[in-house]
């Protein structure tokens, strides 16, 4: 390759790993970040990398990283746009200065154009030769191409990156993957006719922001659709990890987990899906498609949008605008598990507090000879939640006795809280899992063409309505939890909310 010219040929299947197999790689590793100028690589792909490096994740003497972009800037340039980004680890403080500068040293840039051929060219060739310097056996390189670019830019720019070497070449792919089903799909379509499905990784760039791992897409498309902001969960994939194994590990949770006993849950997949065959991401994802298929068509009697008073006051928005700032949805699953149990989803802008969880709200309990014992007020339902930011805690909510002399009720908690339990473990940040994820070549945590393609279904229908001005947005106060015909949606559905309980961290 080293002549400057991109050749095509046909690859060994690439294998796919269960977490539990894998089995580290030789072979040099290069990863490529195109788009290195700009703001996401800057503040997330560059810090990740560099908490990978300084964690021992990626070796200096097996991984060169080259930025590529637009920007006519030399490799001190971008070295020195960095820096500032690149934080300290955990335990780490002493030798941060040191760290830094080794792993910029890993770190060249080439200035080239998306859509022509010179710049790629140069690109292979600063590629190839670092290649050749480690001696590198055929049939062992590692290329992972980083498109930290605009959707409209990806297919040329996979045909530019096209190549191979008879080892592997992976693509991580942003968000948004396109706007309704028709684009996705045009998206989809124009990039797996260059590479195969599992070279392709997707993912979204407020991957914390998806709402327990996608959940699944939901909330993810959820913000997408509805240009609704949320959170950044930086211990998002450590969080959906634990789900999986709390549900299908802990022998409590196998009997309860079902209509019988809960009365809604707040969020999807993962909390749905059936256990998989086994822990390969194939088998997880399988299950995860499998629900977003069981999604029956979203009710509009089930949806409340909202637009924030002040939102239009903005100069870049028209005075006109019918995009939500706010939306809670009740989706429901069409199967033996989960048949009249609602799934409410709700995400929004300038609200009363920035957290994000998921709730499992159980059913009452069948004659409850307790629920008149504070004022002859009910005391509310068990709810098991996980709480994703701030504060990330996992905890059941139960009805207790209250200390005492007299016979009085009150709700309390069994509580998990992940920075008091696990003080001393360094959880990672979003980003760190998904790039070693992908040069372990382990798409669990991705998603799949036709789970992509589920969610699209569920929600473009919808999105076209909106786009049409057949649904409006109601109006809420910024620091409200939201237009109030959202909480009587949930109420309708079945949610009982707790009044007077509140959960409150423990301290350190």
């Amino acid at each position: 390759m080293g002549s400057g010219q991109w050749s095509i040929e046909q690859r060994a299947p690439i294998k796919s790993e269960s977490v539990s197999e894998f089995v580290p790689e030789t072979g040099c590793l290069s990863v490529i970040v195109l788009g290195a100028s700009g703001d996401l690589a800057k503040k997330k792909t560059f810090p990740a990398l560099f908490h990978l490096y300084r964690q021992g994740f990626i070796q200096s003497q097996d991984v060169h990283i080259f930025g590529y972009a637009r920007t006519k800037i030399s490799d001190d340039d971008l070295r020195e746009r960095i820096r500032g980004y690149l934080t300290p680890c955990k335990g780490c403080e002493q030798t941060h200065e040191e760290d830094v500068t080794q792993f910029l040293q890993l770190i060249k840039y080439v200035a080239g154009a998306y859509d022509t051929e010179e710049g790629f060219q140069l690109l292979d060739k600063a590629i190839s030769e670092y290649e050749l310097s480690k001696n590198t056996t055929e049939g062992s390189s590692r290329r992972l191409f980083y498109l930290a670019l605009p959707p409209s830019v990806y297919p040329p720019v996979c045909k530019m990156i096209k190549t191979d070497l008879g080892g592997w070449t992976r693509i991580v792919v942003e968000k948004p993957f396109g706007k309704d089903l028709a684009s996705a799909e045009e998206l989809s379509s124009q990039i797996g006719e260059l590479f195969d499905e599992p070279q392709i990784y997707r993912i979204d760039h407020y991957l914390g922001k998806e709402l327990v791992q996608n959940l699944v897409t939901t909330l993810k498309l959820l913000k997408l659709i509805f240009r609704v902001s949320s959170n950044k969960f930086s211990l998002i994939y450590f969080l959906i990890n634990a789900q999986m194994v709390l549900r299908f590990a802990n022998r409590l949770f196998l009997p309860l987990w079902n209509r019988d006993n809960i009365s809604n849950i707040q969020v999807l997949c993962l909390v749905a899906m059936e256990k998989p065959v086994s822990l390969k991401p194939e088998h997880v994802r399988d299950e995860k498609v499998k629900v977003l298929q069981s999604v029956l068509p979203i009710e509009d009697s089930e949806v409340v949008l909202g637009q924030y008073d002040g939102y239009t006051d903005d100069p870049t928005v028209p005075d006109n605008s019918n995009t939500p700032t706010f939306a809670t949805m009740v989706l429901r699953i069409h199967n033996e598990r989960w048949e009249g149990v609602p799934f409410i989803i709700k995400a929004g802008k300038a609200l009363n507090s920035r957290k994000a969880e998921i709730r499992v709200q159980f059913k009452d309990v069948p004659g409850d000879i307790y629920k008149c014992m504070l004022s002859g007020k009910k005391q509310g339902r068990n709810e098991f939640v996980i709480r994703l930011q701030p504060s990330e805690a996992m905890y059941m909510k139960l009805t207790v006795k209250q200390p005492g002399l007299e016979m009085k009720t009150v709700q309390s908690e069994l509580d998990l809280s992940y920075g008091q339990r696990y003080q001393g473990t360094i959880i990672p940040e979003a980003y760190e899992r998904l790039i070693l994820d992908t040069i372990r070549g382990d798409q669990q945590h991705f998603v799949r063409r036709d789970e992509l393609k589920a969610a699209w279904e569920i929600f473009t229908p919808l999105l076209h309505r909106i786009d049409r001005g057949e649904m409006k947005p109601l109006p809420y106060k910024p620091g409200s939890r939201g237009p109030e015909e959202a909480d009587k949606l949930a109420e309708n559905v079945g949610y009982v909310q707790t009044h007077g309980y509140i959960w409150i961290p423990p301290t350190l």
